[in-house]
């Protein structure tokens, strides 16, 4: 399937002879009326006026109570052309009221064409190509038709580029990356006679070649691992794309190509490659909100379906005859249901996909893509671990001076200064929150999630703000007297009901603090306009919830108060840039609490910060080996310096990240995912013509078959998937 592929549709021509002295219908005559006539007087019954079609010639040649619409060779006798040339607005076609008009060069066409004969042709989409026979010329036959066709219109090639611009344009065109200097430098001094013909081989054995051409193919099949309604939540179906792109490196014949994703569930003694291919029909997006209807979605994911076959595979837009028959192609409101009653079997759900849980049906499989990159990721990431195992001396010796001077600094000239709350708000809800003083917020009801947006006013202060701080205080109304409402485990008993077990002592995590200054209150904080935080700290935590986790947008990570620890509990996140209250009198802050269970607090008050932040974002035992001299430091405490180090230092950041996505794509590479695929359900839905194309309004029961304008499906083919994509890809077929 690759370039050989595409010079063979070319090599094929066009389906009939450009006509040397006359016009062609499909070519000159059929756009004008498509344009300007069939809307009203083609195929749609529904849509036709005075029961005229002008799109067939037996409907246009017909005598009506002694008109003829149009004769053959006959301009007077023809009264669609007097109706096109006469000064009589009640008459003229089209209507002024259509707001279409015919041009000189549009009117000129359609007179010789009657005058010659009228001839009409099938549509040339649905006309098998033929193969056309080779004109004289030289170079690659492809520059044969090329040559012809610019002789024609009195034309000639453009000089041929230049050795350096020609390995530009082919590399990126073939892998979508541009030539290295070297390889530019070696291709303008190959003087070999087949220079260019080995340049092209080499990109073709590139892997970047496959992953060039499938873009286009992504984009036709709307591929996407996020399910697009609703929150956008994740999804797996990178295993197909990775399909596409080996498909594509391993020149996989075109039949193939459409079969595998069509039906590669149902081939027999299917591999998990098969069944892979097969999530081409499940890229359409998906929902799991609870105020959606399933029937309606269902609706929706195989109208995409349809949509998406008619596209990208047949080149038709099936999709106009969801809700009637087509205005301008010969594809009826019936010939669309029973194309969608292929799809209409699988046993997908209505509401499905939350929690980045793939919306079934699913497999797990491994991906099929070939690549030599394992053992270079593997010898990579040795490398990586042991950098971090022992870090260079220097750069831990350095960060320790650092630390050590910031623990030396803290508190210095510190205050804190309550600011005043002006309004709380959350996505989706108006109540759930009460003020609490002049700084305090109580949220007595919580969901399983939140974020909340808490506008404020800075005190006047005439020192620069260098932080916002948020003291969470334990309150008798949550959970054994704590700081929050979670963690809440549901169990279910019973159909349909859930029971909230309450926790001992009721607590929170913090996953996401943002802040914005402003010159006026302001809702909610500005995205574009966010201060920088340099760092954060509290006054506990626990072990695998530090206050650094609060600045990681994951959901999984956060800040989680030491719940050993009694009273109240601090966080404070220190700017990069002090903010100046004389110029931003008011700061809007965001704490997100996306852990789930409900780790939400209950009870708490805001304060900005002048000095040095007194807390600390080290653990303890971390500073008390800093405050220990280092002559005097145990092997133990020598070691846990350095894992720390390791683990958290801005020096190590870059090491840990390259770490992460070595490691992430080696498991891509090796083991086993999730992937959604087609499947047939144990009891299929029934297919009806839908009024309107509405879900609501079921019709006329139909089974699943194709257009009739197309040829019919094989005797012995089977009325599935597997059938349809036999049928798409049977030599005889027009589009495929």
């Amino acid at each position: 399937m690759n370039l050989s592929f595409y010079w063979s549709l070319l090599a094929l021509g066009s389906v009939t002879p450009l006509a040397a002295a006359g016009l062609n219908y499909n070519r000159d005559i059929r756009p004008i009326l498509s344009e300007n006539c069939f809307s009203c007087h083609g195929f749609d019954e529904h849509g036709r006026k005075a029961d005229l079609r002008l799109d067939v010639k037996e409907a246009a040649y017909a005598d009506r109570d002694g008109l003829t619409a149009i004769k053959p060779g006959d301009l007077k006798a023809s009264e669609a052309w007097q109706r096109i040339i006469t000064d009589n607005e009640d008459e003229l076609m089209p209507p002024p009221k259509s707001h279409l008009k015919l041009s000189a060069e549009d009117k000129e066409k359609i007179k010789q064409w009657i005058e010659q004969g009228a001839p009409y042709e099938g549509h040339w989409a649905f006309i098998p190509p033929q193969k056309q026979a080779l004109p004289k010329g030289v170079g690659h036959p492809v520059d044969h038709f090329i040559a012809q066709r610019l002789k024609e219109e009195g034309l000639a090639f453009s000089p041929e580029a230049d050795r350096a611009m020609l390995i530009r344009r082919v590399s990126l065109d073939l892998t979508g990356l541009p030539p290295s200097a070297a390889e530019v430098d070696a291709f303008v001094k190959d003087e070999r006679p087949q220079a260019y013909e080995a340049l092209v081989e080499r990109l073709l054995k590139s892997p970047h070649f496959g992953e060039r051409m499938a873009l286009d193919w992504l984009d036709a099949a709307r591929y996407a691992d996020t399910n697009g309604f609703s929150i956008d939540g994740g999804r797996t179906m990178w295993l197909w794309r990775d399909w596409v792109i080996q498909a594509f490196n391993d020149n996989k014949p075109y039949d193939r190509f459409l079969i595998e994703q069509i039906a590669g569930d149902l081939l027999p003694k299917r591999t998990d490659a098969d069944l892979i291919a097969s999530g081409f029909q499940r890229n359409n997006m998906v929902t799991h909100e609870g105020g959606t209807i399933p029937e309606e979605n269902l609706t929706n994911y195989n109208v995409d379906r349809v949509k998406t076959l008619g596209e990208a595979v047949m080149g038709l837009t099936l999709a106009c005859a969801q809700c009637h028959d087509h205005k301008y192609d010969p594809i009826s409101q019936k010939d669309y249901f029973q194309m969608y009653a292929f799809f209409n079997t699988l046993s997908d759900r209505g509401l499905d996909g939350n929690g980045g849980v793939n919306p079934g049906p699913f497999a797990q499989a491994k991906t099929v893509l070939k690549t030599d990159e394992v053992p270079a990721l593997r010898r990579d990431i040795a490398a990586l671990q042991q950098r971090l195992s022992k870090p260079d001396p220097k750069l831990v010796s350095a960060w320790e001076a650092q630390q050590q001077a910031r623990l030396k600094r803290a508190g210095q000239n510190l205050r804190a200064h309550p600011v005043k709350v002006l309004k709380v708000s959350t996505p989706n809800r108006g109540n759930g929150f009460e003020m609490a003083g002049t700084n305090g917020v109580k949220l007595p009801q919580v969901a399983d999630i939140a974020a909340y947006d808490f506008s404020m006013q800075l005190p006047a202060l005439k020192e620069p703000i260098t932080g916002v701080r948020v003291v969470f205080h334990p309150d008798a109304a949550l959970p054994g007297g704590g700081w929050g409402h979670g963690p809440v485990e549901r169990k279910a008993r019973g159909k349909g009901k859930m029971q909230s077990e309450p926790p001992a002592k009721g607590t929170f995590v913090l996953t996401g603090i943002t802040a914005t200054a402003g010159v006026i209150a302001n809702d909610q904080i500005n995205l574009h306009k966010l201060e920088e935080i340099d760092r954060t700290t509290a006054s506990s935590w626990m072990d695998n919830q530090p206050p650094a986790g609060a600045l990681d947008p994951r959901n999984t990570s956060g800040w989680s108060p030491d719940v050993k620890a009694q009273g109240p509990v601090r966080f404070t996140a220190t700017f990069v840039q002090p903010v100046d209250a004389t110029r931003t009198p008011f700061l809007t802050t965001q704490l997100v609490f996306g852990n789930g269970k409900s780790m939400i607090p209950g009870n708490f008050e805001f304060f900005v910060i002048t000095g040095e932040d007194d807390d600390s974002d080290l653990p303890p035992t971390i500073r008390s080996v800093l405050n220990t001299a280092a002559d005097k430091r145990s092997t133990e405490q020598m070691a846990e310096l350095q894992r720390y180090f390791a683990a958290n230092a801005n020096e190590m950041k870059r090491t840990r990240i390259d770490l992460a996505n070595l490691e992430e794509r080696l498991t891509a590479l090796t083991q086993s995912f999730a992937t959604m695929v087609m499947d047939v359900a144990a009891k299929p839905r029934d297919t009806f013509i839908l009024n309107r194309g509405d879900y609501a309004q079921p019709t006329v029961k139909v089974s699943a078959g194709t257009p009739s304008v197309l040829p019919s499906l094989a005797k012995d083919a089977e009325l599935n998937r597997l059938g349809l994509a036999k049928w798409l890809t049977s030599n005889d077929h027009p589009l495929t």
